[in-house]
């Protein structure tokens, strides 16, 4: 059977992760170390809390170098969810600046808005609809039938990708777009929470797992 392993670095909403993969019909791993990461089929970054917390944990559990051997020299898939997805990134404004995995080009920043209305608040906790990118709907992608379908998102900071083709939908949130999905061929990550995000999410994870 096909098997998805759920990175526990003590930094991530793992149980209810595992909960949602199973309903896709899949065997669930939880790993820690980096014989067991790098042994995975495919990898979930999970993430709840702050950039320099989730960063010192994968320190601690000498899985920096893991992930990127991972992603970026075996090239296998690995799906970061929320506050791992921003991991993904080069660094993070928050608290200060922080350097992240540096896996996908870009930075972690703080969600502004040039409105100045009581109804822009920080953090951004609401179901949103998700757009996929125009330029990506005419193509092959495995997400594309969830276009303009609601998902879960809690947090206060963003992606601000150095590459455009990097992003493959957004959210608006007032005047703000915000990146939901991104990508750079095996690696992906989401803003939202699929595991709390009902049908559509579990839609999400399973068309992820495609590329098992």
């Amino acid at each position: 059977m096909k098997s998805v392993s759920i990175l526990d670095y003590g930094c991530g909403n793992i149980l209810s992760l595992k909960r949602a993969v199973m309903e896709s019909g899949l065997d669930v791993k939880f790993c820690n170390d980096e014989k067991n990461l790098l042994e995975s089929n495919f990898l979930i970054l999970p993430g709840v809390g702050a950039f320099e917390n989730a960063m010192n944990l994968l320190k601690q559990s000498n899985l920096i170098d893991a992930l990127k051997e991972y992603s970026l020299i075996k090239k296998k898939p690995i799906l970061g969810i929320c506050l791992g997805m921003q991991l993904l990134l080069t660094k993070s404004y928050e608290m200060g600046e922080n350097q992240g995995l540096d896996i996908i080009k870009g930075a972690n920043i703080l969600i502004k808005s040039n409105l100045k209305s009581p109804k822009f608040k920080i953090p951004h906790i609401d179901w949103e609809e998700i757009y996929f990118c125009k330029n990506l709907l005419s193509k092959d992608l495995i997400f594309k039938d969830l276009d303009r379908k609601s998902f879960y998102f809690v947090h206060s900071y963003m992606a601000s990708l150095e590459n455009p083709e990097n992003l493959v939908a957004y959210s608006q949130y007032h005047d703000v777009k915000i990146p939901a999905i991104i990508q750079s061929n095996n690696i992906i990550g989401c803003q939202f929470h699929p595991e709390k995000s009902g049908t559509n999410g579990l839609k999400l994870l399973e068309s992820a797992f495609k590329l098992i």
